[in-house]
């Protein structure tokens, strides 16, 4: 089992280098294509405010936007002949209001997507969280979300799997699996266990460690019991005292209003983490 075809959100930040490489490494581990997808958006905003603006001001906003796409498709480009990757790009034209909707639609074509997380100091945040939700909700797609702060190279690569033996979390770990492969070694972490009878066979998650040894993943169940503390916060905990260079989790998703889209752990995890990140709904 292995990636063939990935997909990576770009635009002209510095914090999208990170994105590049994660999906280029990826790609060239997996012998994978990675096809980097810019947007360039036009602009609604005379149609909500019923103003019409003069045609050169508008030429002038469509310029720097195809210029910033076509910049960072040739940051892209420059990072994936460098690591010698089969790679392809597209830009695509469309109003900010559609740019959701259609990323989700080409992230359906892939095997996976790459995105950014979102940046709660910047400007875009409330754009970038949209892009997220509709990958997530929408492509039916497994996601991988890059820290705005960057990736860290790790001595040694540490997967933790978030398990509720939930068919979310299920998913994703077998959308994971090429991923945790790749590790040198895979927590299962449950928090606060519930108690199973014997026709579970053993504590929760034993099962998953078995089925995983079939691919020659090396895991281990981890416990953690505290009850008084948020599920978020055990699992951000976990990562950062075992320095993990990977998340795999469900994504769980209720209201449709931005803000409350991912659910309680999944939005905290999506805004409070500190590695990357692979989820599927």
């Amino acid at each position: 089992m292995s990636y063939k075809d990935v997909l990576v959100h770009l635009d002209d930040t510095d914090i999208c280098a990170a994105r590049v490489a994660a999906s280029i490494a990826l790609a060239k581990r997996e012998g994978a294509r990675v096809t980097g997808l810019a947007m360039a958006l036009e602009s609604t905003i005379s149609t909500y405010i019923g103003i019409d603006f003069p045609a050169s001001l508008t030429e002038a906003q469509a310029d720097i936007v195809k210029k910033s796409a076509k910049s960072a498709v040739a940051k892209f480009e420059a990072a994936a002949k460098d690591a010698g990757v089969d790679y392809a790009v597209r830009i695509i034209e469309c109003p900010a209001t559609k740019a959701a909707s259609r990323l989700a639609f080409f992230a359906r074509h892939a095997d996976l997507i790459f995105v950014g997380q979102p940046n709660p100091d910047s400007a875009g945040r409330a754009f970038q969280e949209a892009l997220l939700e509709a990958v997530l909700h929408s492509s039916g797609r497994p996601v991988y979300v890059v820290p705005y702060i960057g990736r860290f190279e790790r001595k040694t690569r540490r997967a933790v799997i978030a398990w509720d033996g939930s068919k979310k979390a299920v998913r994703a770990v077998n959308d994971a699996i090429p991923m945790l492969m790749a590790r040198d070694e895979v927590d299962v972490l449950v928090v606060n266990p519930k108690k199973r009878s014997d026709e579970f066979g053993g504590q929760q998650g034993e099962n998953l460690v078995d089925h995983l040894a079939r691919y020659g993943i090396k895991a281990k169940v981890v416990q953690r019991t505290h009850p008084e503390v948020g599920v978020d916060t055990v699992i951000l905990n976990h990562i950062a005292d075992t320095g993990a260079d990977l998340l795999v989790m469900g994504a769980f998703g209720h209201s449709r209003l931005r803000e409350k889209a991912f659910g309680g752990v999944t939005n905290s995890i999506l805004h409070q983490m500190t590695a990357p990140v692979m989820m599927s709904e």
